[in-house]
């Protein structure tokens, strides 16, 4: 089996988002306290990365939270936030609703109400406090967020964030839909409930992040691939925080991410994510031999064989 390429060829940017004047591009570059998002195609490995992120000294993300895209999708419905009292509907809206996992940020409600309703008067500016209370929490300087469905909303979220910087991952699609398919998703969750439907699903992925590379600057987006990343953890994380600004003095956290146990619930991450709690290990890259049959393996290489060769 020829050898995986590095995480560098894929990280290459031929075309250019322009329209930033200088000045503003050197405001934006120059910031050290830019949100981090990461997305890719579910069961790519975001929640191991994520949890890596989290371990640097300086980065805080929390667990996977439903509430970014959801705001900024009803956003019409909050009116406008100049006005105090659309600012408390929209912290309500955020803080109160079991579905938006915004106790995930473990702030106490009336302080993060409090503190919501005083933001600047902007959706991204009440979005982005919650997240930065969590980070001072921890003291921390930074904060991120990870949901694999950003990949795919990146218009949204820079609409949002303009200087947000965003780590896409693509991982084999073998082992994508051989994950799913564990875990019961092509009928749970794929539409067609099919492997197809699966392998479709990291086709519209890995084709929004492949056409993001090109649309935007170097220092917005960056792709890594999962293989690289378990194969050699302490290259392609000091990769990220280069491409982040992030000190790499804190590398050494952020390889032993698992010393001290994980913040995801046992029963979830025993069902979901059974590798976050330890050392990072390839032992995933081909599980999916174990896992598909012959003729799902050959569909799912029919199907996506061009975007699996871009990507070695």
């Amino acid at each position: 089996m020829p050898a995986l390429p590095s995480a560098v060829p894929a990280l290459r940017h031929p075309l250019r988002n322009t329209t930033l004047s200088l000045v503003d591009r050197a405001s934006v570059m120059g910031a050290d306290d830019r949100p981090v998002f990461v997305g890719a195609c579910p069961r790519s490995g975001t929640t191991l990365f994520r949890s890596m992120l989290n371990a640097h000294p300086d980065l805080a993300l929390p667990r996977e939270t439903h509430f970014v895209m959801e705001a900024y999708r009803n956003r019409h419905r909050f009116g406008d936030l100049r006005e105090p009292q659309n600012r408390r509907k929209l912290a309500r809206w955020l803080v109160r609703r079991d579905k938006t996992q915004f106790d995930r940020l473990e702030i106490p409600p009336n302080e993060a109400m409090r503190a919501l309703r005083a933001a600047p008067p902007t959706l991204g500016s009440v979005i982005g406090t919650g997240f930065k209370m969590f980070a001072e929490h921890d003291g921390k300087a930074r904060w991120g967020d990870k949901r694999p469905m950003y990949v795919q909303r990146l218009p949204e979220l820079f609409a949002l964030f303009p200087d947000a910087q965003v780590v896409l991952l693509v991982r084999d699609p073998r082992a994508v839909v051989g994950s799913m398919k564990k875990l019961g998703w092509p009928k749970a969750v794929i539409r067609d409930g099919s492997i197809g439907g699966g392998t479709r699903r990291w086709l519209n992925a890995v084709t929004a992040g492949r056409l993001a590379v090109r649309r935007y600057r170097r220092d917005q987006i960056l792709q890594i691939r999962y293989e690289d990343l378990v194969a050699d953890p302490a290259g392609v994380l000091a990769h990220v925080c280069g491409f982040l600004g992030l000190d790499d003095s804190g590398l050494k956290a952020m390889l032993e991410y698992h010393v001290g146990g994980s913040d995801i619930p046992t029963p979830q991450q025993t069902k979901y994510h059974p590798k976050v709690a330890k050392p990072v290990t390839d032992e995933a890259v081909r599980s999916w031999t174990t896992v598909l049959t012959t003729d799902e393996i050959a569909w799912i290489e029919r199907l996506a064989c061009r975007e699996m060769a871009r990507y070695g």
